[in-house]
């Protein structure tokens, strides 16, 4: 009876058998950029991967320099480079492990980034870094060259704000990118731009040159207004009425036109010619040439608001100018001093619209939805 218990139970040991563990996958290590690949745009730093496992050691040399450094992330499975480099062939080497240990196949490739025939460069930007400006003040970014591929430049820039700010971008021109918000800025709004640049395919061999940024604030809240029939100019501040100034505007043949202008320029002195703006050529009536004093520009049309001590008599009664706001010596002394760039100056009750053709601060005269149309990006 023991014996055959003994036997039984030896039988069913027999019978159990334990499963095989399963294969473990191998790692699979892999670069962004292709194996070979040529004419790379190096916009983007390049990343190793590693799937099934980590990465154990990374090396990605240009040919005849030091090895680039780059950053591999906690969890040992993504590696980022530092900045690529125009015109440069790169030998990328990495080594990696499976999730036991165990070694997988190496990674050995090359690539060569594209070197530009023309780079893209910003010529110039408003407000400039650190500047205080007024509430209407866009943000415009000026290239040295035209761009074809608006999308992939504008997608490289963005708009951070101190306050959620709804805005947008809109091209001006293939040479200009301007951003603004829907309402006028609230004060206080610190504004930092960055424009990521550097290797981004602005289209047709054109390739951005560097990365750039900058920041500026919003200062008080002013805005004048300007009415041609009632020849006023009256200022206000924080939302209360500071003065209201005797004006004369543009005469019928020559009308301020009306719409936000916005006041971008001061000069003490001022040189103003009537053939500069397509007013009277000299020899034709109505042609001046004259150096006039605290002159601020409010749009590229040649319109400003400047002291003409000659038109006092006329300021708050009659419009007896070439289209530019004129104040006396003493208000526009104070108007000069008082005023931010980037201050809204509304004109109304002209005949004449202030339009996109009319300077490159023409942005508040575009219709919300229409300026949004001006993005390249849904």
């Amino acid at each position: 009876m023991v014996l055959l218990a003994l036997v039984a139970l030896l039988g069913g040991c027999a019978g159990v058998t334990s499963a095989p563990p399963p294969p473990v996958p191998p790692v699979a290590l892999a670069a962004s950029v292709a194996p070979g690949a040529v004419d790379v745009a190096p916009a983007e730093p390049l990343v190793v991967s590693a799937a099934g496992g980590r990465l154990t050691s990374v090396t990605v040399t240009p040919a005849g320099a030091p090895a680039l450094t780059g950053t591999l992330d906690p969890t040992g499975t993504r590696w980022t480079s530092a900045t690529l480099a125009y015109g440069t062939e790169y030998r990328v080497q990495a080594v990696g492990v499976d999730e036991r240990g165990g070694p997988g196949a190496p990674l050995d490739q090359t690539f060569r980034t594209v070197d530009p025939e023309q780079t893209l460069e910003i010529a110039s930007i408003r407000p400039t870094d650190g500047q205080t400006v007024g509430v209407a003040m866009p943000i415009s970014i000026t290239f040295d060259a035209p761009v074809t591929d608006r999308a992939a430049v504008e997608r490289r820039v963005s708009v951070a704000t101190s306050v959620p700010t709804e805005g947008s971008f809109r091209w001006m021109s293939d040479e200009q990118l301007n951003w603004r918000p829907k309402e006028y800025w609230r004060p206080g709004t610190q504004v930092t731009v960055e424009a990521r640049l550097f290797g981004v395919d602005g289209g047709e061999g054109l390739y951005g040159a560097e990365d750039r940024s900058f920041s500026f604030t919003v200062g008080r809240d002013q805005r004048a207004r300007g009415d041609v029939n009632a020849h006023t100019l009256v200022l206000y501040q924080d939302g209360q009425e500071l003065r209201s100034l005797p004006a004369s505007y543009g005469r019928d043949i020559y009308p301020t036109q009306y719409g936000v202008h916005v006041a971008f320029e001061k000069h003490e002195v001022k040189r103003m010619r009537s053939d500069t703006w397509g007013g009277p050529g000299e020899g034709q009536p109505g042609f001046y040439d004259q150096n006039l004093p605290l002159a601020v520009r409010i749009s590229n049309n040649g319109e400003f608001v400047h002291v003409n001590p000659d038109s006092v008599s006329a300021q708050g009664r009659r419009n007896v100018s070439h289209g530019c706001v004129n104040l006396s010596p003493a208000n526009g002394e104070f108007f000069y001093n008082w005023v931010q760039m980037g201050d809204p100056v509304e004109i109304v009750g002209s005949s004449r619209p202030l339009t996109t053709r009319d300077g490159d601060i023409a942005d508040w005269t575009i219709p919300w939805e229409e300026y949004r149309q001006g993005s390249a990006l849904p």
